[in-house]
C-alpha cells in the first residue's frame, strides 16, 4: 500500500508541475504570438509609409521593396496591386535560431500577416503584405520553457522531499499499528505508542483499550487458573504442594537431564493426633504453617528447591544438589525447635534425610529418607543416610566428561524418538532425545545416564547442535516433523542462536518440519534472549515451544511473550486428571488460558490411558507418554 501511495503522490505531483509548465508554455506562447502579429503590422505600416512616398512609380516600389526584404528581417512580403494581382512576391527561410527543430515543431508560432495600403497621394495604388520572421519569438518561448521547466524541476524534488518525508513518518506509525494487529492475531497483547497522525492515533487508542481488556481479561481467567491450581496441587492449610504433585516433581527432579544428585529430606510432627487434641484445630494449623514457612524458605531461596506436605504429619523437602542434606536436616531442626509455635506446643519433631539421589524412582528415595526418619525419632531426632555416587566421585565424573567429548567429537550419537500425536492420533512430531554411545562399540547410552555430566562440563551447546543436526537429516530422509530440545545453557550462549539459525538455513526444507523446544521452561531465564532466538528460528520455517511448562502462570505469559508456538504441560500437573476433580478443573481452565493465548496445549508423558481420554475430551491438541499407541 505504501509502493502505491507512493506512486500516486509521485503521478499527481509529476501531473500537476507538468500541467503547469504546460500551461504556462502555452500562455507564453500566446502572448509573443500577439507581439508577433503586432510587429507584423507595425513593419507593414513603415514599409507602406516608405513606399507611398515614391509617386506609385512601379520601378521604384519594386527596388525599394527589394532593398528592405534583403535586410533580412522579413519572411515573406507581397506588394499587390489595385486589381488584386502580384506586383512583388519574396519569400525566404527562416534562418535557424537557438530553439531545437522539435520545439518549433511542438509549438509552432501562427501570427496574422501585417497589412497596410500603399498611397499616391490621397488615393490607393496597392497593398503591402508582410510576414517577419518567427526565430526570436521561439527562442524567447524555448529560453523561457528551460528556465520554468528548470524552477518546475526543482519545486518537483522539493515537493517530492516533503511528501516522502510525512510519507515515512505516516509509514512508521502505520507499521507500529500493523505490528500491533498482527501481535493481536498472533494472542500476544502489545499496546503501542499513539502516532501523531489524527486518524492513526484513533485507530490505535481503541486497539489499546482493547489490548487491555483482552489482558484484564487473561488476568482474570489467569486468577482463576492460578486458584484451581491451588486447589488441585496444594493443601489447604499450609499451601504447600499435594504428596501427588509433590512426588510427581520429586521423580522429575531426580530424572531430569542435567541433574547433578539431589537430596530428600522428610519431617515428621510426632503424634499429630494427640497434639490436636490437647491444643485443638487452630493451635494444631498454627503448628503446621509454622513448618510450612521453615521449609518454604528454603524454596524461595535456592532455586529448584521443592516442599510438600505428604499426609497429616509428614513433610518433605527436595533439594536440588547431594552433599548438603545433613547440614539441612540439622539446620531445619534447630529452626523448628526454635520457633514459638512449636516451642509454645510441645510437639515433637523428627528429621531424616537421604543424601546422594540420583537416576532412581521417587518412591526409592522417600523410601530411604523414611528409612532415616524411623531412625531419628528413635534417636535424637535426626538421621541423614548418604549413597555413593558419580557425583561423589570426581575420578569418574572426569572419565565420564572424556567419555562425552570423545563421543561428540567422532559423532557417536543418534537419537531416541517418542511420538506426539493429535487426538485423531496423527503425529505432531517425533520428540527427539539424542543417544550417546560413550564407548566405541558399546550401547547407545540415554541422555539420564550422562546429560548432567556434559551439563556440568559445559557441553550442551555441543549436545544441542548434534541433536539439531540428526533431526535435520532425519526429517530431510523421512519428511517427517521432528522437536529437538535446546537447554538454557545453550540458548543464553552468545551465538548459539545464530548458530541454529544457520543450519535452519542450510536446509530450509527440513527446517520447516523441525521445532525447537526450550527444556527449561520451569526454571528462569532472559525472556528477551529467548524472543530473539525464537524470532530467528521462525524466520526459516521452525517452530519453537515449552517444555515442562504450566506450573508457573507468570512464567507462561513469558514464554507466550517470546513467541513460542505450544506448550508441552508438565506430566505432574496433569497426572490423575481422571480420578481428581480439582486437576480435571486445573487442567480444562488451562487449556482454555493456552488456546486464549493461542498456544497449543500438549500433555506431556501420559502414563494412563483413563487420563488420556480425559485429556482428550478437556481440548488438549496433543500427547505423548506410555499411554498413546501410534496410529498404523
Amino acid at each position: 500500500m505504501t509502493r502505491r501511495i507512493q506512486l500516486l503522490i509521485a503521478g499527481v505531483l509529476l501531473l500537476a508541475l507538468v500541467g503547469s509548465l504546460a500551461i504556462h508554455t502555452r500562455a507564453a506562447r500566446q502572448v509573443l504570438q500577439s507581439q508577433l502579429e503586432l510587429r507584423n503590422r507595425e513593419a507593414a505600416s513603415a514599409l507602406a509609409s516608405s513606399l507611398s512616398r515614391q509617386h506609385g512609380d512601379p520601378v521604384l516600389l519594386q527596388t525599394l521593396t527589394a532593398a528592405q526584404f534583403d535586410l533580412g528581417h522579413y519572411r515573406s512580403l507581397r506588394l499587390m496591386g489595385r486589381d488584386g494581382q502580384a506586383l512583388l512576391a519574396l519569400r525566404q527561410d527562416t534562418p535557424a535560431g537557438r530553439a531545437p527543430a522539435w520545439f518549433e515543431r511542438a509549438l509552432p508560432m501562427v501570427a496574422a500577416t501585417g497589412s497596410a495600403p500603399v498611397r499616391d497621394g490621397g488615393r490607393e495604388i496597392g497593398r503591402l503584405e508582410v510576414e517577419l520572421h518567427a526565430a526570436w519569438a521561439h527562442d524567447a518561448l524555448w529560453d523561457d520553457a528551460r528556465r520554468t521547466g528548470l524552477l518546475v524541476a526543482l519545486l518537483l524534488l522539493a515537493a517530492g522531499g516533503s511528501a516522502g518525508w510525512l510519507l515515512r513518518l505516516w509509514r512508521r506509525s502505520l507499521l507500529a499499528t500493523v505490528a500491533q494487529a498482527q501481535a493481536l492475531e498472533q494472542g500476544r497483547l502489545v499496546e503501542a505508542q499513539e502516532p501523531p497522525l489524527p486518524e492513526l492515533r484513533h485507530l490505535t487508542r481503541s486497539m489499546n483499550a482493547t489490548v487491555r481488556r483482552l489482558r484484564e481479561g487473561m488476568g482474570a481467567q489467569a486468577e482463576q487458573v492460578a486458584l484451581l491450581q491451588r486447589q488441585a496441587h496444594l493443601d489447604a492449610v499450609t499451601g504447600l504442594p499435594l504428596r501427588r504433585h509433590f512426588v510427581g516433581q520429586l521423580q522429575d527432579q531426580l530424572n531430569e537431564p542435567g541433574a547433578t544428585g539431589s537430596a530428600l529430606v522428610l519431617v515428621r510432627v510426632s503424634e499429630l493426633e494427640m497434639l490436636n487434641a490437647r491444643l485443638g484445630h487452630e493451635a494444631t494449623d498454627r503448628v503446621l504453617c509454622a513448618i510450612a514457612d521453615v521449609l518454604q524458605t528454603y524454596v524461595e531461596r535456592v532455586s529448584g528447591t521443592l516442599a510438600g506436605r505428604l499426609n497429616g504429619s509428614d513433610f518433605g523437602l527436595g533439594l536440588p544438589v547431594s552433599g548438603v542434606a545433613a547440614e539441612t536436616a540439622a539446620s531445619i531442626h534447630a529452626t523448628l525447635a526454635a520457633t514459638p509455635a512449636l516451642r509454645d506446643s510441645g510437639a515433637e519433631l523428627a528429621v531424616g534425610a537421604a543424601d546422594g539421589l540420583f537416576g532412581i524412582t521417587a518412591g526409592a528415595a522417600l523410601a530411604e529418607a523414611d528409612a532415616a526418619l524411623a531412625r531419628a525419632e528413635a534417636g535424637n531426632g535426626v538421621a541423614v543416610d548418604g549413597r555413593a555416587g558419580l557425583a561423589a566421585d570426581p575420578a569418574g565424573a572426569r572419565a565420564w566428561r572424556q567419555q562425552i567429548a570423545d563421543a561428540l567429537a567422532a559423532r557417536r550419537t543418534r537419537l531416541g524418538e517418542t511420538p506426539v500425536l493429535a487426538p485423531d492420533g496423527s503425529l505432531l512430531h517425533l520428540e527427539c532425545a539424542l543417544r550417546m554411545q560413550l564407548e566405541p562399540g558399546g550401547e547407545y547410552q540415554p541422555a539420564v545416564r550422562w546429560l548432567a555430566l556434559a551439563s556440568r562440563s559445559r557441553l550442551m551447546p555441543e549436545v544441542d547442535l548434534a541433536a539439531l543436526g540428526l533431526a535435520l537429516q532425519a526429517a530431510a530422509a523421512d519428511g517427517r516433523p521432528r522437536a529437538v530440545g535446546v537447554s538454557q545453557a545453550s540458548a543464553t550462549l552468545p551465538g548459539f542462536a545464530t548458530e541454529v539459525a544457520r543450519c535452519l538455513h542450510a536446509a530450509p526444507g527440513p527446517a520447516r518440519l523441525l521445532s525447537l523446544e526450550w527444556v527449561d521452561a520451569r526454571r528462569p531465564a532472559d525472556a528477551r534472549t529467548l524472543a530473539e532466538a525464537a524470532a530467528q528460528w521462525h524466520r526459516h520455517g521452525a517452530r519453537v515451544g515449552a517444555a515442562h511448562a504450566g506450573a508457573s502462570l507468570q512464567r507462561l505469559r513469558q514464554l507466550h511473550e517470546a513467541g513460542i508456538d505450544y506448550v508441552k504441560v508438565d506430566a505432574g500437573l496433569v497426572r490423575d486428571v481422571a480420578s481428581n476433580d480439582a486437576v480435571r478443573a486445573y487442567a480444562h481452565s488451562l487449556v482454555a488460558l493456552l488456546h486464549g493465548l493461542g498456544l497449543l496445549a500438549l500433555a506431556d508423558g501420559v502414563n494412563d490411558a483413563q487420563d488420556l481420554a480425559v485429556l482428550w475430551a478437556l481440548g488438549f491438541d496433543g500427547a505423548s507418554g506410555p499411554a498413546l499407541r501410534p496410529s498404523a
